[in-house]
């Protein structure tokens, strides 16, 4: 199982990045987590959109989906996974013919070839979830946006590695290098921080607590 990050940014990307974007390349399906500004022109870096299986938005704040508007105007028929809210997003991303937009919600369970996915929902101003991907008996789990909620320890636990929202200042809807080091040593898993403020830097905070980053274009390997 391989995540590839084409996007890593929050709120907005630095310049000639994008905003969270993950290309996961399971051993017979490829799916994306996340499309976020800036993510569509850097994924066909790697991929053709009418090659990727399924699209699974776990929220719809604009660095997260935005770029899965003008995906509508990409040739072929686009399997979008999300919440059914904030109904203002669900609904242009209903509008356009291109799209196959299906609703995910606490505890949904799908399967894309032989991966499969089910869903958590985190703290965070809107609906929003993590996502635990599985294939052969192992998984990793994506958090998503997220303040602390001890439910992501159980969430969390078993899985091969998790990639971490936790690159933010303290007092934002997102966890710290604090939260991120928490999260890993109580469920006994690998994390990687991922979601990078464009204006503050998280690195000397994450490289205290020994939690390495994700970076664009360097393939992560899951197991």
């Amino acid at each position: 199982m391989e995540i590839l990050p084409v996007g890593i940014y929050g709120a907005y990307p630095a310049p000639g990045c994008a905003s969270a974007c993950y290309l996961v390349r399971g051993s017979d399906a490829t799916v994306v987590l996340d499309m976020g500004s800036g993510s569509l022109s850097a994924l066909r870096k790697y991929i053709e959109p009418k090659d990727v299986d399924a699209f699974v938005l776990s929220h719809l704040h604009y660095d997260h989906f935005c770029d899965a508007l003008p995906l509508a105007y990409y040739p072929g028929r686009h399997v979008i996974y999300c919440p059914a809210t904030p109904s203002e997003c669900f609904t242009l991303l209903k509008k356009s013919p291109s799209h196959d937009v299906r609703v995910i919600n606490e505890g949904a369970h799908i399967k894309v070839g032989s991966m499969t996915f089910d869903f958590m929902r985190t703290v965070h101003p809107v609906e929003t979830y993590a996502v635990r991907v599985s294939e052969g008996g192992r998984s990793f789990v994506y958090t998503a946006d997220t303040q602390w909620t001890d439910r992501l320890i159980d969430f969390c636990r078993g899985s091969e590695l998790v990639l971490t929202d936790c690159s933010f200042p303290a007092g934002t809807p997102h966890m710290t290098a604090e939260e991120g080091a928490r999260l890993g040593r109580e469920s006994g898993t690998r994390v990687i921080a991922i979601h990078f403020s464009p204006v503050y830097d998280a690195s000397p905070s994450l490289s205290a607590l020994g939690i390495p980053e994700a970076e664009a274009g360097r393939t992560i390997k899951a197991w």
